[in-house]
């Protein structure tokens, strides 16, 4: 919408200043956007950042801001999301509960939300531009993942996330209940997990069965396809299975995080997919996509202690009235909940680290041809990372037991 009309852009900024500023008298006097998303990078939305000169009033000095708008495509505006139940309501609240908190370490979650508009087909955000406060984000490490001293600055910023919601699921259990579920609780038969999900594990299956020795592994996976991955699951992602909830963010991997390189700080972006659930599900989805295999292999445990580490820190800080959670509560959610590192390797992984060749022409339209999929994939799994990470951990997780159909 944005990309294709100059007016209406024009009329959405006006709108959305007025609304920040309390100003409907405020009036742009120039403005210019680029798109600064990439194909690859976000199949949901396209994002832009605007320079904006205004006045607040007719005789008013000019002023100038930079900010960031978010554009949802058509098909994911109307599908619906968390993101903003999460900017509106619950991220203030987290905000709040870090405020008070003795926290030493830095406590800015998220960029601010300015302003939503959002109709059918339509949803359309006014961000803070976090660039200029000096993040950047980590999608040039997309394609090999990070070292561990990075990915311990996300760790921090995704345990104090995790910690802030569980004092609001404590004190605001009526909030946090109106966010909706995982994508995955009605399992793996939608058109979109069918073939995200169902189509993805099938390929990589037949990829599997052509490495030496694994052609069993390949057979399991097959056999699990539809009904035992949509029971396995549902299973994990039901919150009521779970040992200690958190609001996981459901999409923390690298291009979902950034850092601020001097003060080691990092913010956590795009809040569509949140939902409550185990901590162990955003944990296995950022080890398995976002670090370098070397780390995830070497480092899991000690990268799992320090997040829990710095769980208990915050909840403490937070005066976090319930019994903390144990470490070995953690790890049996991790061991719980192995199947979604699984399904994080096999299905999310091969796009994540896309390179920049397959990236350049992937959007949320090459889900919707069967044949563009194909070939999509074809290229993907050309990815050393992606096949020596299938080399390193499809055995383990067959010996865990989580390959079977019971």
């Amino acid at each position: 919408m944005l990309a294709t009309s100059t007016s209406v852009e024009a009329a959405f900024i006006k709108k959305a200043l007025a609304h920040t500023f309390g100003n409907e008298s405020l009036h742009v006097e120039s403005f210019d956007s680029q798109a600064i998303s990439q194909s690859g990078e976000n199949f949901c939305s396209i994002v832009y950042r605007v320079n904006v000169t205004y006045r607040k009033t007719a005789d008013a000095p000019l002023e100038h801001g930079s900010y960031i708008i978010k554009d949802l495509i058509p098909f994911m505006a109307e599908l619906g999301s968390n993101e903003q139940f999460m900017f509106e309501q619950l991220l203030p609240v987290m905000d709040q509960v870090l405020a008070k908190s003795t926290l030493q370490h830095d406590k800015k979650l998220s960029a601010k939300c300015f302003y939503v508009e959002r109709e059918k087909a339509k949803e359309i955000y006014l961000l803070e531009d976090l660039c200029h406060l000096n993040y950047s984000s980590l999608n040039t490490q997309a394609v090999n993942g990070l070292n561990a001293e990075d990915a311990r600055v996300c760790l921090l910023k995704l345990a104090q996330f995790h910690a802030a919601s569980m004092v609001v699921l404590k004190e605001q259990p009526a909030l946090v209940a109106q966010l909706d579920p995982s994508h995955y609780a009605k399992g793996v038969e939608d058109s979109f997990a069918e073939v995200l999900v169902v189509g993805g594990t099938d390929y990589c299956a037949n990829v599997v069965k052509n490495i030496p020795g694994m052609s069993r592994i390949a057979e399991k996976m097959k056999a699990q396809l539809p009904v035992e991955y949509s029971k396995r699951m549902r299973a994990i992602v039901d919150p009521k299975n779970s040992d200690f909830n958190v609001i996981a963010h459901g999409d923390i991997w690298l291009n979902n995080v950034m850092i601020n390189q001097t003060t080691r700080n990092a913010v956590i972006v795009d809040f569509q997919n949140c939902f409550v659930g185990s901590p162990a599900l955003d944990l296995h989805f950022f080890f398995a996509t976002s670090l370098q295999l070397g780390v995830m292999l070497k480092e899991h445990q000690n990268l799992l202690q320090y997040y829990y580490e710095c769980l208990c820190e915050t909840l403490n800080a937070c005066n976090y009235q319930e019994p903390l959670p144990t470490f070995a509560q953690l790890e049996g959610e991790m061991q719980r909940c192995l199947f979604y590192a699984y399904y994080s390797v096999v299905c999310e992984l091969p796009i994540c680290c896309a390179s920049k060749e397959a990236a350049s022409d992937f959007t949320a339209q090459t889900f919707a041809s069967n044949a563009t999929m194909l070939a999509k994939r074809d290229q993907l799994f050309t990815s050393q990372r992606v096949l020596e990470t299938l080399k390193a951990t499809l055995g383990y997780f067959e010996k865990q037991g989580i390959l079977e159909t019971l």
